[in-house]
């Protein structure tokens, strides 16, 4: 059944990994460069921080943020093959749990890379909203988890009473 609450909470656990994508997961401003980290690219833009209109070459291959790109993909994946499993409760809070870990996984790497990109630009860092989202991604699935439990419990009380 595709109208359940939990359904709602993954679809929009789906729709925070997509958005993770648009907006920037952290800014780096020093006195020489102005990045933004994004989850699928880190972008040098003008040196003057509020002229996002000059993108000049960046100084980080591609390939820097390719695992982060790659783990929020394998989870959107699976928060959508999650949602049609409503037949299976106990395979959709596994799911669900796998999903979380995939998340706190994600933190950390976001973590990880934004500590590295300062290091590595000496510039101060601050975190956007792309940071929040696979936050958001958690709590979501932690609800859709206790809706599962309780439809779990309804249907046990149910059988119990037959």
């Amino acid at each position: 059944m595709l109208q359940r609450i939990q359904t709602v909470f993954m679809f929009l656990a789906v729709v925070a990994g997509v958005l993770i994508f648009f907006f920037p997961i952290a800014t780096y401003i020093s006195d020489t460069s102005y990045l933004k980290f994004f989850l699928h690219m880190v972008r040098e833009l003008s040196s003057e921080p509020f002229n996002d209109m000059s993108v000049t070459n960046s100084s980080f291959e591609q390939w820097f943020t390719l695992p982060l790109s790659a783990g929020q993909l394998v989870i959107i994946i699976l928060v959508f093959i999650t949602i049609f499993k409503y037949k299976r409760r106990k395979l959709q809070i596994r799911l669900n749990n796998l999903t979380i870990f995939l998340n706190v996984l994600l933190v950390g790497g976001i973590f990880y890379y934004t500590t590295i990109l300062e290091e590595q630009t000496g510039a101060s860092s601050a975190y956007g909203i792309g940071a929040v989202f696979p936050l958001v991604a958690i709590i979501l699935l932690f609800i859709a988890n206790y809706n599962i439990r309780k439809d779990e419990k309804l249907i046990r009380s149910a059988d119990r009473l037959r």
